[in-house]
């Protein structure tokens, strides 16, 4: 930055004091000022008050500066104040004080701490700083130091948070292919802890879910099962309309359901609830969709007294083999089903 030729700033030895100092800050933060008026004067297509006189307009915005400064200011006195503060008896040319660093952010998105000032050569020209014009007290003002060259970029390397990312965080409900292919290998995980058919528990998710187009409180949730937020869930939790049947006549309700993280946090809570001695006969059925289905309708998992036919239908049904089968040979379209009524928990 270079100040109106007219600007005169002494810094005599005897001189600088810290009102001094204060004073000469306070009259660069107001140069500084006017400089920024005029550069953004320099942008517009003319003043419609002032027109092209330029002698009245200078004394506006020389006026104007100084109420900018007044105060607080701009916040560049301060810093100002400091860097002129150095070339006082008892403080070596062109250096900060010992230990005065700041961080500077290098081209490979690191950052580096370099000394607030270094030191100047005498000579004209000589080393890597930057010299700035003596002032009267035959001092030189300190300059940064040009910046190092950059450190040489390294990988990035993700942050491995709570174990490696889930293949399958989120339900694909794009299509029943999708659906199955999103929640497969769960499924099959999961069965093979429960001793259970994985086709099972695919169209048990599919008859809750609607092919994932239909979870409780949206995909977010990731609750492919219906569980709602009972017996102690200290867990998320999500509100949603759903339906009953009470006394054989279907009821519209709302309710608290269970919200998870991902599919794989699903899966794991529905295997924890299989496994109480509720639903030890739907484990006892093996891997037959079938009597699973009919056992959890009789452990009361859902109200729907055609809950145990669908889960049936659907694993037996063409639209659940044709995805399976696609698993590894394309994508063919098929009609999701309806999704079923909730009273687990």
């Amino acid at each position: 930055m270079r100040l109106p030729s007219a600007t005169t700033i002494p810094l005599q030895p005897a001189e600088t004091s810290r009102d001094r100092l204060q004073t000469a800050a306070r009259e660069l933060e107001s140069q500084f000022a006017q400089m920024m008026i005029k550069s953004m004067r320099s942008t517009s297509f003319g003043d419609p008050l002032m027109g092209d006189d330029s002698t009245y307009r200078d004394m506006y915005d020389q006026q104007l500066s100084r109420e900018l400064t007044k105060g607080r200011g701009l916040g560049l006195a301060p810093m100002i104040e400091r860097q002129l503060s150095r070339s006082l008896p008892g403080q070596p040319p062109g250096m900060a004080p010992a230990g005065q660093t700041a961080p500077v952010l290098l081209g490979n998105g690191m950052t580096q701490s370099l000394p607030l000032a270094m030191p100047l050569s005498s000579g004209r020209g000589a080393g890597r700083g930057i010299s700035l014009a003596p002032t009267s007290s035959g001092t030189s003002l300190p300059a940064m130091a040009p910046l190092p060259p950059p450190l040489p970029r390294q990988p990035v390397q993700a942050a491995a948070i709570g174990g490696p990312a889930d293949p399958a965080a989120k339900v694909d409900s794009s299509s029943p292919e999708a659906f199955v292919r999103s929640i497969w290998p769960h499924a099959q995980e999961t069965a093979r802890e429960l001793g259970v058919s994985a086709k099972a528990l695919v169209a048990q998710a599919a008859l809750e879910t609607g092919w994932g187009r239909r979870l409780v409180g949206g995909d977010g949730s990731h609750n492919l099962f219906g569980i709602k937020a009972t017996g102690g869930w200290r867990g998320n939790r999500v509100d949603s309309a759903t339906h009953e049947f009470v006394n054989g006549r279907r009821e519209n309700q709302r309710a608290e359901f269970r919200a998870y993280g991902s599919v794989r946090d699903s899966f794991a809570d529905y295997a924890r609830l299989m496994r109480k001695d509720r639903y030890a006969g739907a484990l006892a059925a093996g891997t037959d969709p079938s009597r699973f289905a009919s056992a959890l309708q009789r452990a009361g998992y859902a109200t729907d007294p055609a809950y145990a036919a669908k889960i049936s239908a659907i694993a037996n049904g063409p639209t659940l083999q044709r995805a399976l089968s696609t698993l590894d040979n394309g994508t063919d379209r098929m009609v999701a089903a309806a999704p079923a009524t909730h009273d687990r928990g």
